[in-house]
């Protein structure tokens, strides 16, 4: 029988509420390769009272998602979670969303990648729920015009993206209730807009702000929030408030005192009462956070200095449709170890596409790791550690590797065997080594360095270390985009984006010229201190940057490459060679001057960037070869600095049980020295080790003798 509150949808025949509605979309988030810990406080101080509380107020209907390794980790550790998941499911209170399994942004992922990421999150729903409603999160709400194109065969059909995607369409405010079509080609996805205004409300307002906010959204009118919720419980100050304090018991309770006019829903359920709103095309886009992030620290300033000059003369909120940031797509260009690692998946991604039959039964045994390293949070940063934590990248390689060494145990892929295209998308071409011990990605660009070594017998990258670059937030400690509307009264709690530190001080951070990548090089002279060469004392040790110089390709095969760079010091030209040879557990780099000589004050710097997670702990060990005698010195650790003469070093990992070995054709003098960054995290500013640099410092009569100089890399055989 219809209440007094319903009347009959033209839409579905079925019977249509018209209370104001708020749509409530939860989206529980933990990336592949987070601690152990994080994953059980996170459950234990939000995701499970959240459910619970949920349990209590039937009347309030969700849409919920939660993220692959997340929903891994439940699994095994909490599989009660599960079952009450299941019965709120059974009586129609939750909504199961999809999406990609491990979060990934579906607009950067090849097709074959896309469908299945999500064909995955679509087996899990089934297989503990039952069926699958079409709904879906888009992860970080990057939209692109072409998305319900690329989602065609998906089985995808909902899902929400931010009132700031509208507005840069050109929509108003009043005009955003209950959900969009949005097609291309003839497919289409059903958008429901996300309030700014609630996701800023809840929880960090009190609860009669949302009720007022939501009464004057008019009878019938559907708004929809949507948010991560880890509001309530995980986010800094927010596990006092929300459950000590009471806030979202409060709210249910409110929600359900004033279900007379206010009811809350899953978008399943808006779906199936009314039709589209409209029809909405909408531009390239994330959420106006996001899209600030994206941008270079020059850009970003000048978009917050903007905003506060429109706020001065009140015009901020008309301007804002027409102002807007970058996309997400530009993290690949701000950070370079960022876009390193997409092209590093996207080379596994091809392997796997073109040697793995989509008919093979042990496709999904050997996709899942590669799907591991598609995720989101490792290639972007923003308010939390992201691709600043090296925990995550070391999980997102771990996968492509991993991937890599089934097709080689399955016989898809043979030792020896190299891969050759423009796997950056540079214009140069490169060459990818697949030895038994390790892989070495070698590019033309960048001075014929070595993006990348892996550890192939333990999964491990070895130079996993990032780029220390200048970040918006070592210049400023507020945003312009963190004028967000509050609706009046002032916030019970701080959001995370309004806890911005002051910037740090000046010299407490030192910054790369370029990416610091293996056997690049540069000149410097031969007094360069270990400040200098750091980058500590502010001031550029380099003479000549050989990594941005032009390497000529002699020849490269599948075992070895031959590089020649030409250059000028003064009234002397010079010819330098460098000699990649490639064997099965050990490569060799050989510099040799061909032609002319280098000034007598000058060194060669060879850069060799290595990581072991840690720059100190115990198993993390690191020994120097002294200049004469067998013996080296006793272990010191990764995190250390360090000047001295040395034959080569070696390095130990017992926790991924990595061990490398570098020796040198002659002593050199070796300067080692961290790899610090000083990032943004829920924490605050956090100085984190990325890594640690060795820098080889060879002589011109070195390189001018016979043989020249060689360095050797070895790997321990794992069998």
């Amino acid at each position: 029988m219809s209440g007094p509150n319903d009347f009959i949808s033209p839409h579905s025949g079925k019977t249509r509420d018209t209370r104001t509605t708020m749509v409530m979309v939860l989206h529980h988030h933990q990336p592949a390769g987070n601690f152990d810990h994080v994953f059980e406080e996170s459950q234990r101080n939000c995701y499970r009272p959240l459910l619970e509380l949920l349990e209590g107020f039937p009347d309030i209907h969700v849409s919920y998602h939660l993220t692959g390794p997340l929903i891994e980790w439940i699994e095994q550790h909490d599989p009660d979670y599960i079952a009450l998941l299941h019965r709120l499911v059974a009586r129609n209170q939750i909504e199961i969303v999809g999406g990609g399994f491990f979060e990934p942004i579906l607009a950067m992922l090849p097709p074959d990648a896309i469908k299945d990421q999500t064909r995955l999150m679509e087996a899990w729903i089934k297989r503990l729920f039952g069926g699958f409603d079409g709904g879906f999160w888009l992860a970080e709400r990057v939209w692109e015009t072409d998305l319900p194109l690329r989602l065609s065969g998906c089985n995808l059909t909902h899902t929400t993206v931010d009132d700031h995607h509208f507005h840069l369409a050109g929509f108003k405010d009043e005009d955003l209730h209950g959900y969009y079509r949005s097609s291309i080609a003839g497919e289409g996805v059903d958008l429901f807009p996300i309030s700014a205004h609630l996701r800023y409300l809840i929880p960090f307002q009190s609860v009669e702000g949302a009720l007022t906010f939501l009464n004057r959204a008019g009878e019938g009118k559907v708004l929809t929030y949507a948010d991560d919720a880890e509001k309530f419980g995980v986010w800094p100050e927010t596990f006092n408030w929300v459950w000590t304090e009471g806030y979202l018991r409060r709210l249910f309770e409110a929600f359900t005192r004033e279900s007379s006019w206010l009811r809350i829903a899953s978008m399943k359920e808006i779906r199936s009462e009314r039709s589209a709103t409209g029809i909405a095309m909408l531009p390239n886009a994330s959420y106006p956070e996001m899209m600030e992030w994206a941008m270079s620290p020059g850009s970003s300033t000048a978009l917050h200095n903007l905003l506060e000059t429109l706020s001065g003369y009140g015009l901020r909120d008309a301007a804002m449709p027409f102002v807007r940031g970058g996309i997400f797509e530009q993290f690949m260009t701000k950070y370079p170890d960022s876009r390193r690692l997409y092209n590093r998946m996207l080379i596994a991604s091809r392997l796997f596409s073109e040697r793995v039959p989509k008919t093979a039964p042990d496709r999904d045994e050997i996709g899942h790791h590669l799907w591991v390293s598609q995720g989101n949070d490792v290639y972007w940063h923003g308010l939390f550690g992201g691709l600043y934590l090296s925990n995550l990248r070391h999980k997102a390689f771990d996968g492509i590797i991993g991937m890599e060494n089934l097709l080689e145990k399955k016989g898809l892929l043979s030792p020896g065997e190299s891969l050759l295209g423009d796997f950056d998308q540079d214009g140069s071409p490169d060459r990818v080594y697949y030895q038994k011990g390790y892989v070495a990605w070698l590019s033309i660009s960048g001075g014929g360095c070595l993006q990348e070594i892996d550890d192939r017998q333990h999964c491990f990258h070895l130079t996993n270390t990032l780029t220390r670059q200048l970040e918006s937030y070592h210049l400023k400690s507020s945003s312009g985009l963190n004028d967000h509307p509050t609706d009046g009264g002032s916030p019970a709690i701080l959001s995370i984006h309004d806890r911005l530190p002051p910037p740090p001080a000046e010299g407490e951070i030192a910054f790369d010229p370029r990416p610091r990548r293996p056997f690049s090089e540069f000149l410097c002279h031969k007094d360069a201190g270990l400040d200098s060469l750091s980058g500590q004392s502010g001031k550029d040790p380099m003479v000549r940057d050989l990594g941005k110089a032009v390497w000529t390709l002699g020849e490269w095969d599948s075992s070895k490459a031959f590089f020649v760079t030409s250059e000028q010091e003064g009234e002397s030209p010079w010819r330098l060679a460098k000699n990649y040879l490639f064997d099965p557990m050990e490569f060799t780099v050989g510099y040799r001057l061909t032609g002319g000589s280098l000034p007598k004050d000058h060194l060669l710097a060879i850069e060799f960037p290595v990581t072991l997670l840690v720059g100190s702990g115990e198993g993390r060990d690191l020994w120097i070869m002294p200049e004469t005698g067998p013996s080296p010195t006793s272990p010191t650790t990764f995190g250390e600095w360090g000047d001295q003469q040395a034959s080569g070093f070696r390095g130990k990992d017992n926790w991924s049980r990595a061990t490398f070995s570098v020796s040198f054709s002659a002593p050199v003098r070796l300067v080692r020295f961290p790899l610090e960054t000083v990032s943004l995290s829920e924490k605050g500013l956090e100085r984190v080790y990325q890594g640690t640099l060795f820098l080889m410092m060879v002589s011109p009569e070195l390189l001018e003798s016979g043989e020249g100089f060689r360095i050797s890399v070895s790997f321990e055989n794992g069998e």
